[in-house]
């Protein structure tokens, strides 16, 4: 009985380690120009590289400056 106990409690133990997911990439930006064009990043690990990504987005859709509307941190 104690043997299936400390067996157990040492799969439960290699379950809880290995078995968790890696934490997703939480940030995700919008951004827009003033003719309506706009760029979205999602599933970036940091603020700045999601806000380069959705600014490049946009810019590649018009011709006018493209600013951030929101930025938003997940999980």
């Amino acid at each position: 009985m104690q043997k299936m106990i400390k067996t157990a409690a040492a799969g439960l133990m290699l379950a809880t380690v290995f078995g968790t997911a890696p934490q997703a990439y939480a940030w995700a930006c919008q951004a827009q120009a003033n003719d309506g064009a706009s760029g979205y990043s999602y599933n970036y690990p940091n603020r700045r590289s999601a806000r380069q990504r959705a600014l490049a987005e946009c810019n590649v859709n018009t011709n006018y400056q493209c600013y951030i509307i929101d930025c938003q941190r997940h999980g």
